[in-house]
């Protein structure tokens, strides 16, 4: 039986339920100390206000505590407490008065609505006292209370008898928690969408036939998921008619390429002749870069162990009687006996190869040819000629692209090295030199495996 899908709704549910119960138990922590009040606690009085609050009653014969009072529950937990309450000319004492507190009352202006005085006739803070009206009418019911012992205040009365103050910061509150339960619940559920976004960001442009995995996407964006997959399946099949397209026209362009040639060839000798010719040879040449473009970026995504160092010393003992016709010394030199990397040898020899044509023709037709292999995985291709421009250096890998127009090409040879390489996980690039060009295939930082040193 398999499980039911992921729910986002329901992750970021539960989350946001724990980060808010987590929340609510650090504020839980925060007035814990409230419980175990100590000689520097405050709030005595104030709990001791807010039951007299709803305590003390006006009756015909004066003022009393009203039956089944809180305040006299809480007066057992604390001995010395003690209250003075007035309204107009009548009064109710509770508790050793301090002769201080009743001076000071009877000083107290008839507007006062809330006074705190501290350390009256007694050590410690159970001498503090605090004064409060009913309501804030001059005329309303006044209370005077003290004595109360710090350690009688314990959390649940506090919470119990300050409600007022707690209605007051419960929105703010409740804000504060729902805010701080999202700051906990959202990256929470966030992270659930990792590999989603990791297996977006590695699909690779060169292959086409790859999806993302539906497995384990929450149910709210797996139409989202299958939605792209759809789009990368119809990319997918676009691109396969393209490499159709390409491979039939290029192939239908052979045939009569190769009749052009014989007729050329029958021309009696002259410029005209040269010039068909060396038409033809570029359109020759353009087709079949074509074909190997599209046959080699496909290639590209086969893999076995390559030694570069023995893959390059094929690739130069091919170039060398074209080198040396074109006036051209070629040299070989390697950091490493071997160099492993997983590649397409082909694909990997043909670049190499483009690279070292392309040398021909742009090399002046002298000086030294080399190829390099570094122990980082790396090919150069350099030479002694002009060098490129610097205008030509960021287009000479783009389709067609050509730094001088009176050459045999069709300016693909340096973009067909270039999608080889990104089909490797690599790149190509022009090196900065004083003199000459040097081309490096680059296998990529993913491949760095040890070399084998050379003897010496």
């Amino acid at each position: 039986m398999s499980l039911p899908r992921a729910s986002l709704v329901r992750r970021l549910t539960v989350a946001f339920i724990a980060g808010h119960s987590i929340a609510l138990f650090v504020f839980f922590l925060a007035i814990l100390p409230l419980s175990r009040a100590d000689d520097t606690d405050e709030v005595g009085p104030g709990v001791a206000l807010a039951m007299l609050r709803q305590d003390v009653v006006e009756t015909p014969s004066g003022l009393a505590l009203r039956p089944e009072n809180a305040f006299e529950r809480f007066a057992r937990t604390s001995p010395g407490v003690w209250f003075v309450a007035r309204k107009g000319g009548r009064s109710l004492r509770w508790g050793p008065v301090p002769a201080e507190a009743l001076a000071t009352l009877a000083a107290l202006p008839p507007v006062t609505i809330l006074a705190e005085f501290g350390n009256i006739g007694a050590s410690g803070r159970a001498g503090d006292m605090e004064v409060a009206r009913a309501d804030a009418d001059p005329g309303s019911l006044l209370i005077a209370a003290g004595g109360v012992r710090p350690q009688a205040v314990t959390l649940a009365v506090w919470l119990g008898y300050l409600h007022r103050e707690l209605y007051t910061l419960l929105p703010i509150g409740s804000a504060l928690f729902s805010l701080l339960g999202a700051l906990i619940a959202v990256p929470l559920v966030l992270r659930t969408l990792r590999p989603t976004v990791r297996a977006a960001a590695a699909l690779d442009p060169a292959d086409p036939a790859q999806r993302l995995p539906e497995r384990s996407v929450v149910k709210e964006l797996l139409p989202l998921v299958r939605a792209f997959n759809g789009a990368l399946e119809r990319l997918e099949a676009g691109f396969e008619r393209r490499r159709r397209f390409i491979a039939d026209v290029a192939h239908e362009l052979r045939t009569p390429l190769a009749v052009l040639t014989m007729h050329i060839d029958a021309l009696p000798e002259g410029r005209a002749r040269t010039d068909l010719r060396r038409t033809v040879f570029r359109l020759g040449q353009m087709v079949g870069q074509m074909l190997d473009s599209e046959r080699l970026a496909l290639a590209a995504r086969r893999r076995e162990k390559v030694d570069l160092v023995a893959l390059s010393k094929s690739a130069v003992a091919e170039i060398a009687p074209l080198a040396v016709a074109g006036g051209y010394d070629i040299a070989f030199a390697a950091e490493a006996e071997r160099m492993v990397v997983e590649a397409d040898p082909h694909a990997v020899l043909r670049a190499l190869l483009n690279l070292l044509g392309n040398a021909i023709a742009h090399g002046g037709n002298g000086g030294t040819i080399e190829v390099r292999v570094s122990a980082r995985a790396t090919i150069d291709v350099s030479d002694e000629g002009s060098g490129v421009a610097a205008d030509a250096r960021e287009r000479i890998f783009e389709p067609f692209s050509r730094e001088r127009w009176d050459r045999d090409g069709c300016g693909l040879g340096l973009h067909l090295v270039r999608e080889i390489m990104r089909g490797h996980g690599g790149d190509v690039r022009l090196i900065g030199t004083e003199g000459g060009a040097v081309f490096r295939l680059d296998f990529g930082s993913g491949q760095r495996p040890p070399a084998a040193p050379c003897a010496p």
